[in-house]
């Protein structure tokens, strides 16, 4: 009699304990996938955002930034200033020759870009600005812009400008070794946004890393005609 009480008691607690494991979870599920909602998580390490809409990876600047102007040395060996550009759009990136990843795969989506606009492309200027200037001669931006396409503008120019410039557009960058700890093949790390800046200087939107080529050119084509 001992052991059949025993063992009833036992099978009681294993079914209270199964009925809280499954309500927890029913909790969970319905907590983190609320209708009409999605989470997404910016390239630069930033906070979830939970959103009404999908995020499309275009985050619009309101009000408009107003940019100061800069001057750097271009990969002519010329300087080149952000005013240059007036009265065209900007399409901006931050980054290096050296840089793995990123980079040259924002830049191949330049070129995707400027083919989806095809004759409005006249209007926006593609720039790359080297946040190496150590290693980021006008030599080496030369020859790394023209793999990608020979109409983006390389910049570069020394830390000091950077740091200064990079208050307008929250630049973010820092050296570190790489994975065998040398000092000399080092690593940058990087703000991984690219900013587009109208033709009066001002900054209107930010794509995040990793935004379809097609999505940025169908937002710039509707700030052109706008």
């Amino acid at each position: 009699m001992v052991e059949n009480k025993e063992s009833s008691r036992t099978m009681v607690m294993i079914g209270t304990l199964a009925v809280a494991l499954v309500a927890g979870v029913i909790i969970l599920f319905a907590l983190f996938n609320r209708p009409g909602q999605s989470t997404t998580t910016n390239n630069d390490n930033g906070p979830a955002v939970i959103e009404g809409e999908p995020f499309t990876g275009i985050e619009a600047v309101e009000p408009p930034r107003k940019l100061q102007d800069f001057t750097l040395i271009g990969h002519t060996g010329e300087p080149v200033s952000l005013s240059d550009f007036s009265g065209k759009m900007v399409l901006m990136l931050f980054g290096y020759t050296h840089c793995p990843d990123v980079c040259p795969l924002t830049l191949l989506e330049f070129k995707q870009i400027k083919t989806a606009l095809g004759d409005r492309a006249e209007d926006v200027a593609f720039v790359f600005i080297s946040v190496d200037g150590e290693r980021d001669t006008p030599d080496a931006m030369a020859d790394y812009v023209a793999r990608f396409d020979p109409a983006i503008v390389g910049m570069t120019g020394d830390e000091a400008t950077l740091t200064r410039i990079g208050t307008d557009y929250d630049l973010y960058f820092a050296k570190r070794a790489d994975a065998s700890g040398s000092t000399e093949n080092y690593l940058v790390d990087h703000n991984s946004n690219t900013y587009l800046i109208n033709a009066q200087g001002e900054l209107v939107a930010l794509y995040v890393y990793g935004t379809e080529a097609t999505v940025i050119a169908e937002d710039i084509a509707g700030r052109l005609e706008a």
